[in-house]
């Protein structure tokens, strides 16, 4: 480990930055440095990235936010009040442990983001942080780096310049992997599960335009490279040509606001359009091409081969995929994957989308609408819950440590019998376990499901024909009758 980070583990071990004071302090100057060089972080963007100003500033606000966030959830006097609890004679079950140092790994999918906002969040929570930003070309590591050494303290902020292999840190601090691909991983790692798909569902309840528009925006926004663009979009048969006349219509709306800089990074989404182009038509020769243009491509995939529909892609195509029930997407998408999909998209009625988020396993699921917010930075770590703005909560880098100074009901009766050499306690213990189940309200009946509407249906058509058969049997024998009569 080199001079740099021994400094990072000595101010860890001595808790130099858990004082609440230096965390706004660290803040303050962080917050400030940032809106001071927004020009500059701003034309860093543009010229590694090629976003539209549009694109640019949601980035930008959205990282700034979160630091703004940060800052205002630290409220010394109640930070004051918790660390005494246990002197005022109240438990304390809310008290945690530092992760001390964390480290990050951030993606290239909006790096700026992708830095700031786990750095914020690791600093707000009492952390000493490392940022991985190795030296290349591009502008935003340049910038970053430039910022973010004069704006924090050195003894408790440091930059990696290659990835650290110090197996000694990486066991003992708290790892931000923003390109992780493990699904359990360790619990002092937050890994994004970055090559989990994303898929969308659009059933024939659904608004079409509405669809169109939230899908289209998602797929590409940010040049396609956000883990939370729908990979895959199921459309049901019935609908299928009208969302894709509908999707047509929206791509000619965002392609005139698609930035004309960043030449050598539009060349190479040119490229990657091309290529997953040619990679869907050679897995499926029946592919139907809807629309290519440089930056963007529209695909309606017809072959049903599952293995097609298991790969992650960071290229601006959409690729859309007819169905022909719920229950056929749901086996579909099921059948395609070892693991939960990053997000799904599901466009229906509500209780068809109650069905699909109930049935499609994937770690967040959002009805009729894209949330922005996530299409910025990389993937929520896995293993922990969703709040669509915030990506990472000050809690992810503390560890629970609660500490009680007043005994329950429970203990003190269980010690009691414990301590006791009567039989009286222990009575009253076990009258209590055997005593039965406190009954409960039930409501008589289950309502009306599927399978009892299908059956009510039936059983109604075939009374309905068995009276109406009696009835003109009756008549027509009584008519008999009358004539012979």
């Amino acid at each position: 480990m080199d001079d740099t980070f021994s400094q990072i583990r000595a101010a860890a071990i001595d808790g130099r930055a858990i004082n609440i004071f230096y965390r706004q302090k660290q803040l303050e100057q962080l917050c400030n440095a940032l809106i001071k060089r927004s020009p500059e972080i701003r034309e860093a963007i543009a010229a590694d990235y090629g976003h539209s100003p549009t694109e640019i500033a949601v980035e930008l606000h959205s990282a700034l936010q979160s630091v703004k966030r940060d800052y205002e959830s630290l409220r010394p006097d109640e930070e004051h009040k918790r660390e005494y609890l246990i002197a005022a004679g109240k438990d304390a079950r809310s008290v945690k442990k530092l992760a001390g140092i964390v480290y990050v790994q951030p993606c290239t999918h909006t790096l700026f983001y992708s830095v700031i906002v786990p750095l914020s969040a690791a600093i707000a929570a009492g952390n000493c942080v490392i940022v991985l930003l190795e030296n290349n070309l591009r502008n935003v590591s340049a910038v970053l780096r430039q910022v973010l050494t004069s704006a924090l303290d050195r003894d408790t902020f440091a930059i990696a310049e290659n990835p650290v292999e110090d197996p000694a840190l990486l066991h003992s601090a708290f790892v931000v992997n923003q390109l992780g691909s493990d699904r359990w991983p360790r619990s002092n790692i937050l890994a994004s599960p970055m090559q989990s798909r994303t898929v969308a569902v659009v059933d024939r309840t659904a608004n079409i335009q509405v669809a169109a528009h939230e899908l289209v925006a998602a797929r590409f926004s940010f040049s396609g490279t956000s883990p939370y663009a729908p990979d895959y979009i199921f459309v049901n048969e019935f609908v299928k040509r009208d969302f894709l006349q509908a999707v047509v219509g929206e791509c000619a709306k965002l392609s005139g606001g698609l930035a004309t800089n960043g030449s050598d990074e539009k060349a190479l989404e040119v490229s990657k359009v091309d290529n997953r182009v040619t990679a869907l038509r050679n897995s499926d020769p029946n592919a139907r091409v809807v629309l290519q243009e440089k930056r963007m491509a529209v695909v309606d995939l017809i072959a049903r081969d599952r293995s097609v529909l298991a790969k992650k892609s960071e290229a601006p195509v959409m690729v859309v995929h007819a169905i022909r029930s719920l229950d056929h997407v749901i086996d579909l998408v099921g059948g395609t994957a070892e693991e939960p999909a990053l997000a799904a998209f599901h466009f229906s009625n509500p209780a068809s989308g109650k069905y699909l988020s109930q049935f499609i396993d994937a770690r967040v699921s959002f009805v009729n609408h894209v949330s922005r917010e996530i299409l910025v930075g990389p993937a929520f770590p896995a293993g922990h819950g969703i709040d669509p703005e915030v990506r990472y909560p000050g809690d992810l880098f503390a560890l629970q440590r609660p500490a009680f100074i007043n005994a329950s009901t429970s203990s003190v009766l269980i010690g009691d019998a414990l301590s006791s050499s009567s039989n009286a306690t222990a009575s009253k213990l076990c009258a209590e376990a055997t005593a039965p189940l406190a009954a409960m309200k039930r409501s008589p009946g289950g309502g009306v499901g599927f399978f009892e509407q299908g059956f009510l249906m039936n059983a109604g058509l075939l009374l309905t024909t068995t009276i109406s058969v009696t009835s003109i049997s009756i008549y027509w024998l009584t008519r008999q009758r009358r004539a012979l009569w």
